[in-house]
């Protein structure tokens, strides 16, 4: 039966592949759609308790098998579907797709933001529909950052109070683990990562010039990615060391840049909460300083429900940050800052200078994350202009 299926499907013609593709995909959601639904009536319902099981999750793990990650999908996809049938709708149909569905599930199953899901739903399924997936999940991810400054800043604080870090040995080899931090943190050491890396694939090509001469794009390069991302780690831990020793750099210290791509209205808020200035010139005294107002972010939501998800406070990658990470980067200014306007323009790029000139080609790579070619994943820092 499965052989002559697969033979069936051999048969077909390319078009009839990409036919038959998208056809199941589209059936895919549907069924997911209405799972989802049936999971959330019965859970109303209590049909569980009416095959001995003590709860919903435990009637699915037996009824369906499902691991409990599956399990814990679902039901929160069934709660979105109940309480905006809009978002089930366009699933349904085909419009979006079931990733684009969990992640509008993230917003509502937020319990300090999730009561805002109807109101938004709207401009989230229209950009859900048009935008690729990674661009739509940075979009949700501006959203709660944005909804949810309390949330994100508890986040913020228990990433960098639970951050952690191994290095040891194991069976003869080397093994790292580091995790936490906050986003600025993280992006510097990548940042500082990818420049070893770079430099790694630099000398590789070098070597294989020089051995193959003008045909050596024929040839491969003499080390894996793989094997340079390590030898590049190796070479950090190295440099490092030569550095403190020769007294070059404090221990513990490294610089890096690190640019930050945000628009006007974030740092006039940053700035007016922090009491330093306000939009209209006045200053406030020092009694009046205070934190972002989070009543001022939910009133423009209420005017206006698209317009928290065209602001921008974050990292070239898309990583959203707290106002305060944009604060502290203004004031020190050991981050390059930029600040783009309504239109997505930059507007002021900031005194901190790579190695390399060309501020014009720095912004031009700071108005997209990745390659501009549908379904490339190749990050605009490693892409040409």
């Amino acid at each position: 039966m499965g052989m002559g299926l697969f033979a069936e499907l051999v048969e077909l013609t390319e078009a009839g592949l990409d036919g038959e593709l998208r056809a199941l995909e589209l059936e895919r959601r549907r069924l997911v759609a209405r799972q989802a639904m049936v999971i959330a009536v019965g859970e109303a319902r209590q049909v569980h308790a009416a095959d001995g099981h003590r709860s919903m999750a435990a009637y699915l793990r037996a009824t369906c098998n499902w691991s409990p990650g599956e399990v814990a999908q679902m039901r929160k996809s069934g709660r979105l579907f109940d309480a905006v049938p809009a978002v089930a709708e366009a699933l349904s149909v085909g419009v979006i797709g079931v990733a684009q569905a969990a992640e509008i599930g993230r917003v509502h199953a937020n319990r300090r933001i999730g009561h805002l899901t109807s109101a938004i739903a709207p401009v989230l399924l229209e950009q859900a529909e048009h935008l690729a997936f990674a661009e739509f999940k940075i979009s949700v991810d501006r959203f709660i950052m944005l909804a949810d400054l309390d949330g994100a800043f508890d986040d913020m604080a228990a990433s960098v109070e639970h951050r952690t870090a191994l290095v040891t040995e194991v069976g003869g080899g080397l093994y790292v683990e580091a995790s936490g931090g906050d986003p600025l943190v993280a992006a510097g050491m990548v940042g500082v990562f990818a420049r070893f890396v770079q430099a790694e694939f630099r000398r590789d090509v070098e070597a294989r010039r020089a051995e193959f001469g003008d045909g050596a794009d024929e040839h491969p390069l003499p080390r894996t990615a793989a094997q340079r991302s390590f030898d590049a780690l190796q070479t950090i831990f190295e440099t490092a060391d030569r550095a403190v020793n020769g007294g070059v750099v404090a221990s513990g210290s490294f610089d890096s840049v690190v640019n930050i791509v945000c628009d006007e209205a974030a740092v006039d808020d940053v700035l007016s909460g922090a009491g330093l200035t306000l939009p209209n010139g006045r200053q406030l005294d020092v009694d009046d300083f205070g934190s972002i107002s989070t009543d001022a972010i939910v009133d423009e939501f209420d005017n206006d429900p698209a317009a928290l998800l065209g602001r921008r406070c974050e990292t070239a990658d898309g990583t959203p940050i707290h106002p305060t990470l944009l604060l502290r980067a203004l004031l020190t200014g050991h981050v390059r800052r930029v600040v783009v306007d309504s239109a997505g323009v930059v507007t002021d790029l900031g005194r901190r200078q790579r190695l390399f000139t060309g501020s014009a080609r720095e912004a031009a790579k700071l108005l997209t994350r990745t390659c501009t070619h549908p379904g490339c994943g190749v990050r605009s820092t490693f892409a040409e202009v």
